[in-house]
């Protein structure tokens, strides 16, 4: 099984942030450009066999970074496009809209959250589901770009409650969480980490 290396995107340059009437047209702000050009940095000698993007433009763009000048870069990154995830959306007779979700997470109290708590938990169901899958078809590393709440639910889906706190903390744009497999299944054994914010010199 391979070892997932979880990516949240970039930042938006500051007039696109959570703009839900630009068609999703967001870029990379100059900081996000830095960061994921850091992380590609720390990144250098890994080997991944597979890059994969959810259809964000940000993520799209993080990953171009993260894989570009890799001596052995992937060739075309695969997509995990939110429509893959709308069947489980369906809650109660109600349509989840993800995107939706994903923009008033980022603006509202953490309140807010209990209220779409059940919504969530099948989303982060459906995205283990898919990871896992990934993580079957490869015996090596595989990174995957998304979102910052779907890293969230994700790294969540591991956490104990020894871990409440963390729960809550915030995903911080291009932060690095790895997902580890062994006899005993798979396990985060890094979570939302910044170091290569430290970085001297980029790709």
């Amino acid at each position: 099984m391979a070892t997932i290396y979880l990516i949240s995107q970039g930042d938006a340059k500051s007039s696109d942030v959570y703009d839900l009437s630009a068609s999703f047209n967001y870029s990379l702000s100059n900081l996000g450009e830095l960061h994921a050009n850091m992380l590609a940095n720390s990144l250098r000698d890994t080997r991944f066999e597979m890059v994969y993007s959810c259809t964000s433009p940000l993520s799209i763009e993080t990953a171009g970074i993260l894989n570009q000048g890799r001596k052995k870069s992937i060739s075309v990154i695969k997509k995990l496009a939110l429509e893959d995830f709308k069947a489980d959306f369906d809650v109660n007779g109600e349509c989840f809209d993800l995107p939706l979700c994903i923009h008033t997470m980022m603006l509202q109290p953490r309140g807010f959250c209990s209220s779409i708590y059940t919504q969530l938990k099948i989303v982060e169901k459906r995205l283990f589901e898919i990871i896992e899958s990934i993580g079957m078809l490869y015996s090596g590393n595989v990174l995957i770009v998304l979102e910052s709440l779907m890293v969230k639910l994700l790294t969540n889906y591991f956490l104990t409650e020894q871990n409440s706190e963390t729960l809550w903390n915030t995903i911080r744009p291009v932060s690095l969480s790895i997902l580890h497999s062994d006899a005993k299944g798979r396990h985060l054994i890094l979570n939302n980490d910044i170091s290569h914010y430290q970085c001297q010199s980029v790709a």
